[in-house]
């Protein structure tokens, strides 16, 4: 498999193709740019079509367009602590360690890269047992399990209720 070069082609490689849910965590958590939830959006009504047209200073709205499509598109945008918004969550989180184990190298660029997420998209509890985050005053980096990781994706897709990547 070759590594994806963004967010959206290893989320796209590992789960499958995004839900709106999913548009608006990504871009929440900074994955996703406006152009390519302009490219990757779903539908075809006005506030879709909107959205796809903003350029230029009209982006400084974007995220507006981006909560109103959603709502046209699925009747509702998710937020922080409402259930959608755990499992767009989640299926970041998974898409992202899916990438992780599948393109670093060694464990020092897995810690990396788990530790990054950590801070990007938070963990589950059952997650906090797979690294040991690095300390800046001591100078001691990250350390990362990477049979944990591969164990914690295990599980949540056997635990999983959202959609998976068709012949997955």
């Amino acid at each position: 498999m070759s590594p994806a070069s963004t967010p959206l082609e290893a989320f796209e490689t590992h789960l499958g193709t995004l839900t709106w849910d999913d548009l608006v965590a990504g871009y929440d958590f900074g994955f996703l740019t406006s152009l390519e939830i302009q490219i990757t959006a779903l539908g075809d009504g006005p506030a879709v079509q909107r959205l796809r047209a903003l350029e230029g200073s009209a982006l400084k709205n974007f995220e507006a367009h981006l909560w109103a499509a959603c709502v046209e598109a699925v009747g509702k945008t998710p937020r922080p602590g409402s259930i959608r918004w755990s499992q767009a969550q989640d299926r970041w989180r998974d898409a992202l360690l899916k990438e992780a184990l599948a393109t670093e190298t060694t464990s020092a660029q897995l810690a990396r890269a788990v530790e990054r997420l950590y801070e990007q998209v938070g963990c589950p509890e059952d997650m906090l047992a797979m690294l040991k985050p690095s300390e800046g005053w001591s100078g001691t980096p990250a350390t990362v399990d990477p049979v944990a990781v591969k164990d914690f994706l295990d599980r949540t897709r056997r635990n999983s209720t959202y959609r998976k990547k068709p012949n997955a």
